[in-house]
This record gives C-alpha cells, sequence and structure tokens, in this order.
C-alpha cells in the first residue's frame, strides 16, 4: 500500500530523518528531505518509521525546521530476521529485564498497600463470610449470588459486568463470602498498574511510564477501592485495555483494530454506562490528514461492533421489562443534578437525609427510583426544575465539574477539609500518613490540569488529545446529571500520564536550554 504523509520536523546534524531505510526482500522505506541521505541498518528501519508514521498521523511538529516527507511502500507488520535479532540482543535483553523487575516491585508495593486496607476493614470481622455491607454493596453482593443459583440479573438499575465477576470470584472460593472477595478484588486493582505503563509507552519514554506506574500504584483513592464492593476496582482497568486497544488501532489503523476497541468498550460500559455515548468523540480523536471514507469506516466498525456486544443485554432488558432499555436506568441521577436538588443541599441537607425522605417511596408517594417507572418521575421532575431555573442549573453545573474532581461536599470530604486535618480526625481516627495520602491523591487532577496548560503552551498536547477527550466527556457527562469524586477515580491513570509527559517536555526544554547555555561558553 502506497501512502504519502508531511509533517515538519528536525533533521539533526546526523540526518536521520532525511535517511534511505533499506528494508529486506526488495522493499524499501525513504525519507525524502533537503539533506544528503544517510544509510542505516534495515534492524531500525521499522521502529523509526512506525514513530514517523505515528508523528504524520497525528499532526505533529517536532521543534520546527525543514520538511520531510515518508513513504511506506509495504504493510509493516511481521518483524524481519536482522530486527527480531537485534530485539533479542542482550542490551535490549538486559533493558527489559530492569524494566519488569522495576514493574514487578511497583505491583508488589501496590498489592501490598491494597490487601492493608483489605485487611483493616476485615480484621474486625469474626466470621470472614459475614462482612457488614453498605450502599451500593448489598445490590451488587446479592445479584452475585443469585447468578451462583441460576437467576440472572432482574435489576433495572444494575449491569452485568461487575455481578458476574463477583460470582465468578465466589464460584472459585467455593463459597459466599464477601471478606475474601475483597482480597480478590486487591490483586484485580493491582492490575491498573502495568496496564498504565503500557498506555504511557505509548506517549512517552521508559522512565516517564514507570513514573506514571508507580503514581497509580501509590494513588491513594486507587487503593481504597479495594476495600469496598463497588464497580471501581474493575472499571479502572477495563478502561484502561479500552484506551490501548483504541491507541493500538489509531498508531497502526486497521478495521480489525478498531472493532477489537469498540468490544472493550463495550464491556467497560456493561460495567458502568457513562462510556455509552463515548463513539461519539471518535471523529474528534482521529488524525486530521485522514480521509473522510476512512475515518467513516472506523467509526462504523468501532460503533457497531459496540451495539453488537452490548445487544444481548438489551434484548435481555426488553424480555424481563418489555421496554426498550439499552442499559440501565439512571435512577434518579438526571434530578440530583437538578435546581430542586441543588436547592435541598444548600439547606445543609445530607445526601443520605435526602435519600431518605425525597427519594423514599414510602414518604414521596410511592415514587421509587430504583423502578423503571419512578426513574422517569424523577426525570420529568428534574426537567421541569431546570426549565423553570436554567440559571441555577448552569451554576450547579460549573459545580459539579469541580465537584468531580476535587470532592462533592454533600457526599465527600470538601476540597478544604484536606487542610484541616483536626477537624477530620473529630470524624473518624486518620493516620498522619492517610491524610498525607488522601491529600497527594486530591491535589493529582490540579496538577494534571497545570501540565496540561504547560503542553499546550508549548503546542505538545496533539497525542494526548484522546486522554484529554475521554476527561473531558466524563465531566460533562456528570456535569449534566450528578458528580462525586469516585466517579473521577478510575481516570486518575490518565492524570499521571498527563502528569509524566508533561514531565518529560519540561525535562527536555531544561535540557535543551542547558545545551544551548554550554554551547555559548
Amino acid at each position: 500500500m502506497l501512502w504519502k504523509k508531511t509533517v515538519r520536523g528536525t533533521t539533526g546534524n546526523k540526518g536521520i530523518f532525511a535517511a534511505l531505510l533499506t528494508g529486506t526482500a526488495g522493499h524499501e522505506e525513504r525519507l525524502v528531505g533537503p539533506r544528503p541521505a544517510y544509510v542505516i541498518p534495515s534492524s531500525c528501519a521499522k521502529a523509526l518509521t512506525r514513530g514517523l508514521e505515528f508523528l504524520a498521523s497525528n499532526g505533529a511538529q517536532v521543534l520546527g525546521g525543514p520538511i520531510f516527507s515518508v513513504k511506506v511502500r509495504r504493510s509493516i507488520e511481521l518483524p524481519t530476521r536482522d530486527e527480531y535479532e537485534m530485539c533479542t540482543s542482550p542490551a535490549h535483553a538486559g533493558l527489559r529485564t530492569w524494566i519488569a523487575l522495576a514493574l514487578s516491585a511497583l505491583m508488589l508495593g501496590a498489592l501490598a498497600l491494597r490487601l492493608q486496607v483489605v485487611w483493616q476493614r476485615t480484621s474486625d470481622v469474626p466470621d470472614e463470610a459475614v462482612l457488614r455491607l453498605a450502599g451500593d454493596e448489598v445490590g451488587y453482593e446479592e445479584l452475585a449470588y443469585a447468578l451462583l443459583r441460576g437467576a440472572f440479573i432482574q435489576s433495572p438499575v444494575r449491569l452485568p459486568a461487575y455481578p458476574m465477576l463477583i460470582a465468578a470470584a465466589y464460584h472459585a472460593l467455593g463459597e459466599r463470602s464477601p471478606a475474601k472477595l475483597l482480597y480478590v478484588q486487591a490483586f484485580v486493582g493491582v492490575v491498573a498498574v502495568p496496564l498504565t505503563y503500557l498506555l504511557a509507552r505509548r506517549l512517552t519514554g521508559i522512565i516517564p511510564a514507570l513514573v506514571a506506574a508507580g503514581v497509580v500504584a501509590l494513588d491513594d483513592s486507587l487503593i481504597w477501592h479495594a476495600r469496598g464492593i463497588y464497580t471501581e476496582i474493575v472499571y479502572t482497568p477495563l478502561l484502561l485495555v479500552a484506551l490501548l486497544a483504541l491507541f493500538s488501532a489509531l498508531q497502526a489503523p486497521r478495521l480489525w483494530r478498531f472493532a477489537w476497541a469498540g468490544a472493550s468498550m463495550a464491556v467497560v460500559t456493561l460495567c458502568r454506562p457513562t462510556t455509552a455515548l463515548l463513539p461519539l468523540l471518535l471523529p474528534l480523536v482521529l488524525p486530521w490528514g485522514w480521509a473522510l471514507k476512512q475515518r467513516a469506516g472506523v467509526c462504523l466498525a468501532y460503533s457497531l461492533t459496540m451495539v453488537a456486544v452490548i445487544a444481548p443485554w438489551t434484548l435481555h432488558n426488553w424480555r424481563t421489562y418489555h421496554r426498550f432499555l439499552p442499559l440501565t436506568i439512571s435512577a434518579g441521577a438526571l434530578w440530583y443534578g437538578s435546581p430542586e436538588f441543588y436547592h435541598l443541599t444548600q439547606r445543609q441537607r445530607r445526601f443520605l437525609d435526602i435519600w431518605g425522605n425525597e427519594l423514599n417511596p414510602q414518604h414521596n408517594g410511592g415514587h421509587d427510583p430504583h423502578t423503571i417507572e419512578g426513574d422517569r418521575y424523577f426525570t420529568r421532575r428534574a426537567i421541569r426544575s431546570i426549565r423553570s431555573e436554567p440559571g441555577v442549573y448552569v451554576t450547579y453545573s460549573m459545580k459539579k465539574a469541580v465537584y468531580l474532581w476535587l470532592g462533592n461536599p454533600v457526599v465527600d470530604w470538601p476540597y478544604g477539609a484536606l487542610y484541616h486535618w483536626a477537624i477530620m480526625r473529630q470524624w473518624y481516627p486518620y493516620s498522619s500518613q492517610k491524610l498525607l495520602n488522601m491529600f497527594v491523591a486530591r491535589q493529582l487532577p490540579i496538577i494534571a490540569l497545570a501540565a496540561l496548560a504547560f503542553l499546550a503552551a508549548r503546542r505538545r498536547i496533539r497525542p494526548l488529545v484522546p486522554l484529554v477527550a475521554v476527561c473531558a466527556y466524563f465531566t460533562i457527562i456528570y456535569m449534566i446529571t450528578w458528580a462525586e469524586m469516585r466517579y473521577s477515580e478510575p481516570l486518575h491513570p490518565l492524570l499521571a500520564i498527563i502528569l509524566v509527559t508533561a514531565g518529560r517536555e519540561g525535562f527536555d526544554v531544561f535540557k535543551h536550554r542547558r545545551g544551548d547555555e554550554s554551547l555559548q561558553t
């Protein structure tokens, strides 16, 4: 397949970008530039060509310099013999060993921290099969136990992925034990560490990628997921897998790769419905140089595969409730984000208090938000409230954008409380180490936002567009409905990647300036 891309870059003193890349079996890749051509080993052809393809497909501008073009006359898939020998050389084997050891150490540390918080919750339970559950934990655990007894999920407010995982864990354990389930979840949560490294390597070097993995390993919010029976513990690694599949498709475009990315995102959606509309953002993250036909093809492959994977669940809902319900009901989420709910919170009403009164069928005329009819009632109520006070709704939505990342004072510790440890200790005997970890984790969104501003100023933000688009998408969805900090915690690995990418850029800028100063002296 013959194609051509033009990007802007620097040829450097050795003219590496203006090189004639000699391939094997009569194939060749040419980089045409204004400087004299240099011949480099064919073992480097694949890596350099792929890097240039990635730059070209993302419209990157590298420091400025002469224009060059990339022509590829063959599909680059399997490595040649000398490429294979290069990758298996002792030097590369040593590097891989070092990376594996570093990741193993990070994973072991992450596992130890997660097992510790699980032990803290289960150590006071005399019978490990009996664990006091609260909130949504009860619903997830009961649905999983029903699956073991042969009854499929009969709840319009729950999706199947997480209860099925719990049921699989119970089946493997041979008993219904929520306490042991938490220990299993600790191992599941550790998977986010190597996945973060792999995703970061798509955008930056080895050291920054390891730093991003370390941030995820030590992130207090992600550690805390292991001690609760909530979807976040599974949702975080599933989201990383889906984004890895998407990056793989973007960097080596094939329809089957986009179909696989769509299938991965469908599994994420069957864990939590927030990502159902994410395919609408796909045209925005595709490379600008792609033809309209190519863009339409990959979008269709991605979207149709998502629909195909989700379709059996939609069919189950149709047979169960005799209504078209693609995923789940919102359980009144739009009403939580309405001006009516906002006024209740401004009267210092707590979330549990509102749930116990306005959302309680015994006190609100029989409207249960966990039923299809009750959800529709609260949705209509929310729309009336928004129409009557659009200005209040806009103000509340702006606040929810902050609540999502820094904490909703109705259900979370407000951000300002992190600076008053004595007040926090009045409610719970937090250790100083725990309070410090909470403080650092809460700063991550703010630091990542500053990192994005730095990259935007340096015009290096284009490779991060998919990650930024995902974070913006989640923010908008929760601005419309209801926001609390645990909904943004699965995005912390993305924030870590943005942070280390900016750190790498800052280091390169510093190194470049030091080099210029040394040349001048």
